[in-house]
């Protein structure tokens, strides 16, 4: 019995190193939380002849939380995020102020390992952005749009991960009524943001 004993114990520890490296980093499930900074973009060209364009610009404190699912190809990781973030700031016009606000993203991932912990990555896809014009108190309007971006992220520990991403995003323009004709606002985003990922 006792040989039979030894000889089990002896093929786990042959078996055991190599089921763990097996297991897969960036495979699965995860839900996390992000925060980082964004800044709005906004450019109101007016009607006249000729045009007349103010710009505004400004940064924030952005934070949300995200869930998706990644599937780990070998070399490659691809996968799915859906998101949802706040923000913090107002960009100032010569006669009204545009507040942001929330943020869902709905993205595709596809990246490759740089190794067994590290993931190199692009994401792309929708995104719907609130926005309300403030001082004085004016319509508020939820905005489509797409969004880009590349990052890192890196495995710390057993079933988290931790990254850092730059997204840029596109919401379009309004026209606006005007003495002269409409005025057109565009909306432009750029971000920084951190996360931690938990997996399971």
């Amino acid at each position: 019995m006792s040989r039979i004993a030894f000889a089990l114990l002896a093929a786990a520890a042959i078996t055991g190193p190599a089921v763990a490296q097996e297991a897969k980093n960036f495979n699965g499930p995860f839900v996390g939380v992000q925060l980082g900074w964004q800044q709005d973009r906004q450019s109101l060209t007016s009607g006249t002849v000729p045009p007349v364009t103010a710009r505004a610009k400004g940064d924030g404190f952005a934070y949300g939380g995200q869930l998706g699912y990644d599937a780990n190809l070998g070399n490659a990781v691809i996968g799915v995020e859906a998101s949802l973030t706040g923000r913090t700031g107002t960009n100032r016009f010569p006669t009204f102020d545009l507040e942001a606000g929330r943020t869902i993203n709905v993205t595709g991932r596809a990246g490759f390992l740089v190794s067994p912990e590290g993931l190199l990555y692009a994401r792309g896809g929708y995104s719907n952005a609130r926005f309300n014009i403030v001082n004085p108190a004016g319509p508020s309007e939820s905005r489509d749009g797409w969004t880009v971006g590349a990052g890192y992220e890196h495995v710390l520990g057993r079933n988290v991960s931790a990254r850092l991403e730059y997204n840029y995003a596109d919401y379009g323009d309004d026209l606006l009524p005007g003495i002269g004709g409409g005025s057109r606002l565009n909306y432009h985003r750029h971000a920084v943001m951190t996360g931690l990922n938990f997996r399971f």
